[in-house]
């Protein structure tokens, strides 16, 4: 394509994205609703992400540092069993699968 066909070509067109709705998911913080609520950061350390999701408990607003140092300590405990427990798994599954 050479300069004089670039000149001769079109500009592109912007368009505005519409504007959020009165129920907007964010709330005036900038961040999400959900993000904010205790039963989301919940829900989400204890079935989904384990002690990976304790940054998100520090960033939720809605706990003061008390119960963050507390969650924070309890969701730990709870990953380590778990892991405890599926090495337990893995073990007897290794021994069943050898003695046999």
């Amino acid at each position: 394509m050479s300069d004089s066909e670039r000149v001769n070509e079109e500009p592109l067109l912007a368009k505005l994205a519409k504007q959020p709705t009165e129920k907007s998911t964010i709330n005036p913080t900038g961040k999400p609703k959900n993000l904010q609520s205790k039963t989301v950061v919940f829900a989400t350390l204890f079935l989904v992400t384990g002690f990976l999701g304790i940054p998100l408990l520090w960033i939720n607003q809605s706990f003061s540092n008390t119960e963050r140092i507390v969650w924070s300590v309890v969701v730990t405990i709870y990953t380590v069993a778990l892991l405890y427990g599926a090495w337990l798994i893995c073990l007897w599954s290794y021994h069943s699968i050898i003695g046999a």
